[in-house]
């Protein structure tokens, strides 16, 4: 024989051994009846022909069953990043500063906005912003971006208080320098000051619906508390008998009466001459 024709036999038997018959038995079958072909070509002189049988018989045989190459499953997908940031404190008085706290996982960069930038995936930073703001973080890896936010809220300091308008002082039109004067301790009106009361009386209705201010005042003798109330009768005493003597009812709304005490003398207190001059009442012409 030549050699092709058992290297044909010891392919078959050798798949045979391997269980190839079962594992593939029409492949198996056919390499083996190319084998028993190539046999009976090569009896019946056909050497060629049965040399290239037992060679195709031999090629069948060995490549029976072939294993098929076991693809590995792609790899999972990477895990998406995940990122948290936080302020602290979260609410600042304006002019102040907080601090960013942030970390994340799976994250090979990480950037914030409002100008901050890029930043390491895990850290911390200080900002002060002038008005309440949101910071957000963006984290960036193999799975992915993912942000996150936080807000630091800002608090305007209060506005300044608003100036409470004083009341106008009013004008002094005109002025009856007229000192209606008191015995100590009393608050009645001398008939001595009756013609001063009149010429007050006179000048008083040359004005009609003017503001008019009585102003009593006090020596020094006496406490403070009780020199406050006695001056205050006095400048009473005085709106009475304008009222009752000069039949001027009409200006009973327009005349006001303060006392000051002792606190605006004209004379000294030492002398009982400065003292009389400082028991008084003033009455001043307002403008309208």
């Amino acid at each position: 024989y030549h050699k092709e024709l058992p290297a044909a036999d010891r392919a078959v038997e050798s798949a045979r051994a391997a269980g190839k018959d079962k594992e593939c038995p029409a492949e198996f079958a056919a390499a083996e009846k190319m084998k028993n072909d190539a046999y009976n070509a090569y009896w019946a002189c056909h050497t060629e022909e049965g040399i290239a049988k037992a060679n195709e018989a031999t090629a069948l045989a060995n490549g029976l069953c072939p294993r098929r190459a076991v693809v590995p499953p792609p790899p999972p997908p990477a895990a998406a990043p995940t990122v948290s940031i936080s302020a602290y404190p979260a609410t600042i008085d304006q002019g102040k500063c907080a601090k960013l706290d942030w970390s994340t996982t799976g994250a090979s960069s990480a950037s914030i906005d409002q100008g901050i930038g890029s930043m390491n995936p895990n850290g911390s930073r200080e900002v002060c912003p002038g008005s309440t703001t949101q910071y957000t973080i963006t984290a960036m890896g193999d799975g992915g971006t993912r942000t996150n936010s936080a807000t630091v809220t800002v608090v305007p300091p209060p506005p300044p208080p608003v100036p409470v308008a004083k009341p106008a002082v009013p004008k002094v039109i005109d002025r009856l320098v007229l000192h209606v004067n008191f015995d100590f301790d009393k608050s009645t009106v001398r008939k001595e000051d009756v013609a001063d009361l009149q010429k007050a009386i006179d000048f008083v209705k040359k004005y009609p619906g003017y503001e008019i201010s009585i102003e009593g005042h006090t020596d020094s003798r006496g406490s403070d508390k009780y020199n406050q109330a006695l001056s205050e009768r006095r400048a009473a005493a005085v709106k009475e008998y304008l009222l009752k003597h000069g039949m001027i009812d009409t200006h009973k709304d327009n005349i006001k009466t303060k006392g000051f005490g002792e606190s605006k003398p004209v004379a000294t207190n030492a002398t009982d001459e400065g003292r009389f001059e400082n028991r008084r009442v003033e009455i001043l012409i307002l403008e309208k």
